[in-house]
């Protein structure tokens, strides 16, 4: 047994003997090696490589409770210009604007710049000014800083340390980053009173051991003296060499579910003869805390502060639920406009109704008051967003809730959706980064349940197209198109966003590659789910002596395949489902005949989930093309991937294709 430690610990040490020649992971040593660097030769890519990354976590016992203390260094080496954006960090932070909670502090801030100028090594250090505090919602700020003097060739270093007094939660340990990491040491040391739910995400990729130790704690003070306690406790060690930085892959709503990482739940708090807490949960019991917390439950029982602008909206006179849902949604607009924050708790709703401007929860908090004053049901419906990674399903947490959308109940069993963060969409058309496949229905009273949101909508885009050619290889016609859900609030998003109608019209010409000569849309200021749009237009085509080459979609689908690689470790994970479709009627120009039609095509593959038709027919005087795709489901494994990407090869192949038309002679 001593001689097989004997071998690991020579084994470790040769490792870091090696490494410490070219790299130094002590903090304030740099060394010629890692300033001449000029690219990572496992990943010449990366526009910057962690050096280093250490964090050290344990438990200490101050002001009569125990408090974690987390310790972070990093080191990094800018190699590209896009890398100086490392020099921005961002620390979130516990710090709730009641003053009588407890808070989180950080301490012990330090960081550098490394230059060399002229073979010297120049020193650029942090000062206060570059580093500032904010509140983000009622119980999180965030410290910000920049470190200066940062270029290609730059060194950044940086420390510090944070006091936490929720003991009850580690922060996840995410080990690997969107850049290589040459080095990297995590390491936390919980006492045996703390009983941990311990998850590891991409194992293979970190070496782990498990260390027993001891700890002591010193409790009380004051007149008496403080007592010392000793307990058993586990060091958890995770170290990693030359890891690869997780590259973003096109469709995936959050690469940092997918990172090497560690996760730690406190499942109960035992002291033997002191103390015994249970923290194990589920999420009827999150729903029963959430009852009655002050800035959510309590909330919930607010008045409808527009009682008497909603009772004018005479809301007997409409003949739909939808539409009564519609205009109880248009009132609250006119009163109060998303900020382009989404949050969770409405802590802060009064000051919103009173400025104007809210979070998307605190807008929620007043549409479900406004909606239950209208006599329709409607709740909550908790989520973590997309970008903030999926809720747990084994270790449940309130933490891990970032915001909420209102469900209106249409049915018994049946709901749709609104949010406070719409502007240009309709009921079931928000945000992508909203529609989740889990999120928990809060019903106060305390039946909660599971909704998907992933399918929820219409969605789709439906273009008619009539054309004709002529020698010159002009095409005219007129387009019709129908945009459902997603397109058509897209669209009025570029509408919004532009700064006038004329510039709107030449961006719609420039993405069509067209001139339009007359253009009407309907629905582009409504909060519907619908837009039409109906436009004249005119597009060259490619002309040679004797041919004629014309893509008969005119306006195709799809021209660009994303799925480049041709393996991919990670899922696929598409916005919302929809379907596309396209219907071409062009006339064959005088004088030509057919030379090359493409062929009718129905394409699916083995795992389903997605089809698309291409279906060709023609007279003596006219080319008709419909083309179908249907996206039915938004997740796909990356065992499906291969399939998948030979599906979408295909479909932009279809979508390229030319119809030739030859002179005759």
């Amino acid at each position: 047994m001593k001689r097989n430690l004997l071998i690991f610990l020579l084994s470790a040490f040769s490792v870091l003997t090696v490494f410490s020649q070219e790299f130094s992971f002590k903090f304030g040593k740099v060394n010629d090696h890692e300033l001449s660097m000029s690219f990572y030769e496992k990943d010449t890519t990366a526009s910057a490589v962690f050096i280093y990354n250490k964090s050290d976590v344990y438990y200490d016992y101050r002001s009569d409770d125990f408090k974690l203390i987390y310790n972070f260094e990093s080191k990094i080496k800018v190699l590209k210009p896009e890398g100086n954006a490392w020099a921005d960090v961002t620390i979130p932070f516990y710090s709730p604007e009641d003053q009588s909670q407890p808070r989180e502090s950080i301490a012990k801030l330090e960081a550098w710049a490394y230059n060399l100028d002229n073979g010297k090594i120049v020193k650029t250090k942090l000062e206060k000014n570059y580093i500032f505090e904010e509140q983000i919602n009622s119980k999180w700020k965030q410290l910000k800083f920049s470190v200066p003097s940062v270029k290609t060739g730059t060194v950044i270093e940086y420390k510090y340390s944070v006091t936490s007094p929720l003991y009850d939660r580690i922060y996840d340990m995410v080990i690997q980053q969107n850049i290589p990491v040459i080095y990297g040491n995590h390491q936390i040391v919980i006492p045996e009173y703390f009983i941990f739910n311990k998850e590891v995400r991409n194992a293979d990729l970190l070496k782990q051991e498990t260390i027993p130790e001891s700890v002591t704690f010193h409790v009380g003070g004051g007149s008496q003296g403080s007592n010392v306690i000793r307990c058993n406790a586990t060091k958890y060690l995770f170290t990693v060499e030359n890891l690869p930085a997780l590259n973003n892959e096109p469709y995936l709503w959050s690469p940092d579910d997918y990172k090497a990482q560690v996760i730690f739940e406190l499942a109960k708090l035992e002291i033997p003869g002191v103390l015994y807490k249970s923290f194990t949960t589920d999420w009827d019991k999150i729903d029963e805390m959430l009852k009655g917390d002050s800035e959510f439950g309590s909330v919930l029982k607010m008045q409808n502060p527009y009682k008497e602008e909603l009772n004018a909206l005479n809301l007997g006179a409409y003949k739909t639920e939808e539409d009564r849902i519609r205009a109880v949604y248009k009132l609250l607009k006119s009163k109060i406009s998303w900020n382009n924050q989404y949050g969770f708790y409405g802590g802060n709703v009064r000051k919103a109704i009173k400025s104007g401007t809210g979070t998307n929860a605190e807008i929620n908090f007043v549409l479900i008051s406004m909606l239950k004053d209208a006599g329709l049901s409607a709740y909550p419906v908790m989520i973590s967003r997309r970008d903030m990674g999926i809720l747990p399903v084994l270790h449940p947490s309130v933490s891990k809730l970032n915001t909420f959308i209102v469900g209106i109940g249409n049915t018994d069993s049946t709901f749709v959706y609104m949010d406070g963060s719409v502007s240009k969409g309709d009921i079931n058309v928000i945000p992508p980064v909203l529609l989740v496949n889990r999120a928990r229905v809060f019903r106060e009273n305390g039946q909660g349940s599971w909704v998907d949101l992933s399918n929820i909508g219409k969605h789709g885009v439906n273009i008619v197209s009539v054309c004709s050619l002529n020698s010159d290889g002009l095409l005219k016609g007129k387009r019709k198109v129908y945009y459902a859900g997603q397109f058509a609030s897209a669209l009025r998003d570029v509408f919004i966003n532009e700064k006038d109608s004329a510039a709107f019209i030449e961006k719609i010409q420039t993405n069509g590659e067209m001139k339009i000569d007359n253009s009407s849309y309907k629905g582009m200021s409504e909060f519907s789910p619908l837009l039409e749009e109906e436009l004249t237009f005119s597009k060259s085509t490619s002309v040679t002596d004797d041919f004629i080459y014309v893509n008969p979609l005119i306006f195709p689908h799809l021209t660009q395949n994303k799925f480049i690689k041709e393996d991919r470790k990670l899922p696929i994970e598409f916005d919302f489902p929809y379907s596309y479709k396209i219907r071409t009627i062009l006339d064959i120009p005088e004088g030509y005949v057919i030379e090359e039609l493409p062929k009718s095509i129905k394409i699916e593959p083995g795992h389903g989930g997605c089809f698309c038709s291409y279906v060709v027919s023609k007279t003596d005087k006219q080319v008709v093309i419909n083309y179908t795709f249907n996206m039915d489901r938004v997740y796909y494994t990356a065992e499906e991937y291969k399939t998948l990407r030979e599906f979408w090869t295909r479909i932009i192949e279809k979508n390229t294709e030319m119809l030739v038309f030859k002179k005759v002679s």
